[in-house]
């Protein structure tokens, strides 16, 4: 039987691979047609910028700063493959057997408290293996997660000296690169600022070079300044303004962010609480009181006993 379910695992793997493949491509051909079809600036948009790759599972990678021509590929091919080697790691512990030793040592506990874990040690080798194959995921998920909390730390300080060179009559370009040229270059925001700044060397409108910045990001806050920026440029609004307005309420969030993360707190302590600090505070004040009431206990029923 075991081997029967094991072949058949091997021929899923292949299938599964072709078949995800297959459906990436397809998506992200669909989502770029139909992004083509809605774009109010069709004809306008930056020929350069392979709409494919920002959408599907191809724009999220993108977006985590995966943007290699093999990023799809490998992350397709590195969840099959873990996903084949959780299906071997689980064929190996039921074929020696240690599933049924830590199903057989649970059921031994007394008072019938081991028939009630008995279902969850039958469902950990599938949770290790699901979470096996979710590997890259999770990893793809950690980076965008940390590339997006730089960008939003760096934003602020990056538009409150916008802000001070322009309010100095310092133009928006020439403040953009010498905010760049201090700013370090491993920084995302750094790093899709000056993609920014291509986009406009090669000839590209500044509206279309912003559109592109807010596509490839995509983040809340920055597409909001962003917006703003497209918005000032369309309606011939002074930047200055735009950007003294943008860094007064960029301000105003992250002061209510800090409130909002300073206030839950307490709430976030209580875990740490009951799991870290409870336990060793019953140790110290009921130790020594059962301590003597164990031994009391003892003395008793040595003296009941004869003993």
């Amino acid at each position: 039987m075991d081997v029967v379910v094991l072949v058949i695992l091997l021929l899923l793997t292949p299938a599964l691979g072709v078949w995800s493949w297959h459906w990436i491509s397809n998506q992200s051909r669909i989502g770029a047609r139909l992004a083509e079809d809605r774009s109010p600036d069709r004809g306008k948009q930056d020929p350069s910028l392979d709409e494919r790759r920002l959408h599907g599972v191809s724009g999220w990678l993108y977006r985590a700063g995966f943007r290699s021509a093999i990023a799809v590929p490998a992350f397709v091919a590195s969840t099959i493959i873990l996903f084949a080697l959780g299906c071997f790691v689980w064929m190996q512990l039921r074929t020696v057997g240690t599933i049924d030793v830590a199903v057989d040592f649970i059921r031994s506990i007394p008072g019938g408290v081991g028939n009630v874990m008995v279902p969850f040690a039958l469902a950990a080798p599938w949770f290790f293996l699901v979470v096996l194959a979710l590997v890259p995921t999770l990893l793809v998920r950690s980076v965008r997660r940390k590339r997006v909390q730089e960008i939003e730390q760096d934003l602020p300080l990056m538009l409150d000296l916008l802000n001070t060179l322009s309010q100095a009559g310092v133009g928006f370009d020439a403040a953009l690169d010498q905010i760049l040229a201090a700013s370090d270059a491993d920084r995302p925001l750094a790093q899709e600022l000056r993609g920014f700044q291509a986009d406009n060397l090669a000839g590209r409108s500044r509206i279309v070079s912003l559109r592109n910045l807010m596509r490839r990001v995509e983040i809340p806050m920055f597409s909001t300044f962003l917006s703003a920026v497209v918005q000032a440029e369309q309606v011939g609004a002074g930047m200055g303004q735009t950007l003294k307005t943008q860094a007064t309420e960029m301000r105003a969030r992250r002061r209510e962010k800090a409130t909002a993360a300073a206030m839950a707190v307490p709430t976030l302590l209580v875990v740490p609480m009951v799991v870290g600090f409870l336990p060793g505070i019953f140790v110290v004040l009921l130790g020594p009181m059962l301590f003597q009431a164990f031994g009391a206990m003892g003395q008793t029923l040595r003296g009941v006993t004869g003993q």
